[in-house]
């Protein structure tokens, strides 16, 4: 996980309504670090390449997953799906693209 990313994310971040757990948290830099490269095609990650970019098993990583689309399984704020590809949804971008602008903690 680059330190960048990893340094501004706190315990009292709220992502989706509630306290973030760490799951969600490798979810999030995942995604917003694919959202943000200049050298990949795709802004958006296959399960499998999420799963690698975050160490989580195949399981943690669909509960977790489904925990971001809220009960309904519909929500989309955080995360949104194209096909088979999970991307940030604009909840979440918006909070990856405030990580750029702000500065780094001294």
């Amino acid at each position: 996980m680059p330190a960048l990313l990893r340094s501004r994310l706190k315990r009292e971040d709220i992502m989706n309504g509630h306290p973030s757990n760490r799951e969600e948290d490798l979810v999030f830099v995942a995604l917003c670090d694919r959202f943000l490269s200049t050298t990949n095609v795709h802004r958006t990650m296959t399960r499998q390449e999420l799963q690698q970019a975050t160490g989580l098993d195949a399981e943690v990583l669909e509960e977790t997953l489904k925990g971001l689309r809220g009960l309904d399984a519909h929500d989309d704020s955080c995360i949104a799906f194209e096909g088979d590809r999970v991307m940030l949804g604009p909840v979440w971008r918006a909070k990856c693209r405030a990580l750029t602008r702000d500065p780094a903690p001294r």
